[in-house]
């Protein structure tokens, strides 16, 4: 599966050629705020565009390991990356830079990083639903 994002202003884009099991939606104090659905994947399967300290704004806080990308035109939240190894490893895409019908077409999960560092019991697919209305 190869999906395409783009922030709201188009200077920064992905492309995301590995398949999500499924997408992340996170409580915890940063990707609340955020409004993220993130997707993950090893860095290898990920192409960027745009992303330089030039374009985006970084953000790291708590334990100072992850770096966190915004758009400087436009504000939306595109990655994390790890800050030891920048555009190596595992990295995260919010998906909802995506089109609406390629975000649809993954299930997504609930996971509680406010406080158990677990998924949610609910039905990932039926809340999916519920919040695309």
């Amino acid at each position: 599966m190869t999906i395409k994002g783009k922030c709201h202003c188009g200077t920064v884009s992905y492309e995301f050629r590995d398949t999500p099991e499924y997408a992340i939606r996170c409580n915890c104090s940063i990707c609340r705020r955020l409004g993220t659905l993130w997707i993950y994947s090893d860095a290898d399967n990920i192409t960027l565009t745009g992303v330089d300290d030039t374009t985006t704004v970084s953000y790291s806080h708590g334990d100072k390991e992850l770096d966190f990308r915004t758009c400087k035109g436009c504000g939306t939240s595109i990655l994390w990356q790890s800050i030891e190894t920048p555009g190596k490893g595992r990295m995260a895409l919010n998906l909802n830079m995506a089109e609406l019908d390629d975000i649809y077409k993954v299930p997504m999960r609930l996971f509680d990083g406010a406080d158990s560092w677990s998924f949610f019991e609910e039905d990932p697919q039926t809340k999916h639903d519920e919040l695309k209305g």
